[in-house]
């Protein structure tokens, strides 16, 4: 019977997830974090206090290993929340929603359910001191936690001599031979062999990594803090027992890395999570994090100092303009690089160059989450415009979709309609193809292929830009003109020959208005400053 029992267990596998929503828990309340199913990798992104420790925390303890019965296999919610003279973490509760593969041996061996679960995790007060469910009853996921609290390496210990006599193996791993090429990439050094060393003093076995470079054999007592850190994410990346729907959570990941180094171990985490089908969810400061919003999920957390919330497919620039400082008054937010030198020739043309700060936000998106981050921090808006390069969300119906996905509440309708009142778009005329992206590159390319021009240089850069055909993503434009033409000043030069016209005034006249304005308030307040200048 037992063995019948046995056999009729279902198997769970493929585990991803789908949704925490923290009801209170240290400073967060009523926040929803959704992660998404396309892509393996997350990176919850905020400034300090903003509770990103504590979501990773709460993941770290949601799940048990395999067959494990007692809390002493792996992480508990009182090892992160301990209760202490402030806090008891009474009426501390959270919720996570998470799918998984379930095969039924009772049917056909190859037949498998997708299946959801959602799990209520708590902490009650007096009439119960412990967090449930119960850690037996949790959900078996195998997962694995690396976080702050083993940083530093023996180099810094104090009790580093009770551990001078070891014995030295090869890295019992079998990706050993990955790890090692791992870290020769990530860290640029030309490392022989991965180690292990066991010491064993009063009964006590302590196993510390080691390394070899140069000729040199070391351990963990020279070993940079840096090296272990990347060394330690690296074996749990490539641990069997975490693979194929495991969990790996990783607390300020860029801890004690310099920028290149960062830039390629976020590079291995996301060919590793997908050869080896593991979900990886890490915490970070780094704004260059950018870079790799195609391929992982980019969370915003932000503290408005009332409450946390979540922004969604968030540009980490938009963190850095919503908590550092502008120094000039007004503020133009765009998309790339190309909007961003149009604002500037007409903030230049309007001599407003020591009023108004332009940058760049990324996907059209965040243009909306910029705006309502600000206003949940109870900023003033009305000194800030988004500027959309008016080929994609262009109808009232899609801005109201998209500011209510940002900023929704039914006591928030005020503030939508003043976040829609600060974003502008550029008036394309010539849309590319169907098909084909890059609009504003191409509507550019034909108002300048239309105008007439004396200057034989520019005529001869119309007949280049005229050959610059058959594109599917005229975001390359400028690049193609360049190389046809040679004239590396080919944008300025066609943007310069561009402006003034009558379709140019309408495709910026959003944006000049905005511009126009303020200029006007600036010129009231300072004849209002110095009237003695007014008169004179």
């Amino acid at each position: 019977m037992a063995a019948q029992q046995k056999q009729n267990v279902r198997t769970r596998f493929n585990y991803r997830l789908k949704e925490l929503h923290i009801h209170c828990l240290k400073g967060i309340a009523d926040f929803s974090l959704e992660f998404n199913q396309e892509k393996r990798v997350t990176a919850i992104i905020g400034m300090n206090g903003s509770g990103k420790s504590t979501i990773i925390h709460a993941l770290a303890c949601s799940f048990k290993p395999k067959g494990k019965q007692t809390s002493k296999d792996y992480n508990r919610l009182s090892d992160f929340f301990t209760p202490n003279k402030h806090t008891d973490w009474d009426d501390a509760s959270f919720t996570l929603d998470f799918s998984f593969d379930e095969r039924n041996p009772s049917k056909e061996p190859q037949v498998t359910n997708k299946s959801h679960k959602e799990r209520f995790y708590k902490k009650q007060g007096a009439k119960q001191s412990r967090w449930l469910p119960i850690y037996g009853r949790r959900h078996e996921r195998e997962s694995a936690y690396i976080g702050l609290q083993d940083l530093s390496t023996l180099n810094e210990n104090k009790n580093a001599t009770r551990y001078k006599e070891f014995d030295t193996v090869e890295l019992a791993h079998e990706a050993a031979d990955k790890i090692k090429q791992d870290m020769i990439y990530i860290l640029g050094r030309d490392y022989a062999a991965l180690n292990s060393h066991t010491s064993q003093k009063g009964g006590r076995v302590h196993t510390m990594f080691g390394l070899e470079h140069n000729g040199v054999a070391y351990s963990e007592h020279s070993m940079g803090a840096g090296e272990k850190r990347v060394l330690s994410i690296l074996y749990a990346l490539h641990s069997p027992v975490i693979a194929k729907g495991g969990l790996l959570l990783i607390d300020e990941i860029d801890v004690l890395l310099h920028g290149a180094a960062f830039k390629r171990l976020i590079e291995k985490i996301i060919q590793r999570a997908d050869e080896n089908k593991i979900e990886v969810i890490f915490s970070t400061h780094r704004e260059t994090i950018t870079s790799f919003s195609d391929q992982i999920n980019i969370v915003g957390v932000l503290n408005t100092g009332q409450n946390v919330v979540p922004m969604k497919n968030t540009n980490p620039q938009i963190m850095s303009q919503l908590t550092g400082s502008i120094t000039k008054p007004f503020h133009i937010a765009v998309e790339d690089e190309l909007a961003e030198e149009i604002c500037l020739n007409l903030v230049y043309r309007y001599h407003m160059q020591d009023y108004i700060e332009v940058s760049k936000f990324g996907a059209w998106s965040n243009a909306f989450a910029l705006l309502a981050g600000k206003t949940l921090m109870g900023h003033d808006i009305s000194n800030t415009l988004c500027v959309l390069d008016g080929d994609v969300c262009r109808t009232e119906e899609e801005r109201d979709k998209e500011v209510k996905r940002h900023l929704n509440g039914d006591d928030r309708e005020n503030d939508r309609i003043a976040i829609l009142q600060q974003i502008k778009e550029f008036k394309i005329r010539n849309f590319a193809p169907q098909g084909q992206k890059g609009s504003p590159e191409y509507n550019i390319k034909i108002l300048f292929e239309q105008k007439q021009f004396e200057d034989r240089r520019l005529t001869d850069l119309v007949a280049c830009s005229r050959g610059v055909v058959g594109h599917d993503d005229w975001h390359c434009y400028f690049d193609r003109l360049v190389a046809a033409s040679g004239c590396r000043q080919a944008r300025v030069k066609v943007l310069e020959a561009v402006e003034g016209s009558d379709e140019w005034k309408i495709y910026c006249a959003e944006i000049s208005q905005w511009i126009e304005g303020k200029a006007m308030d600036v010129q009231l307040n300072e004849q209002q400053q110095n009237p003695v200048l007014e008169e004179a």
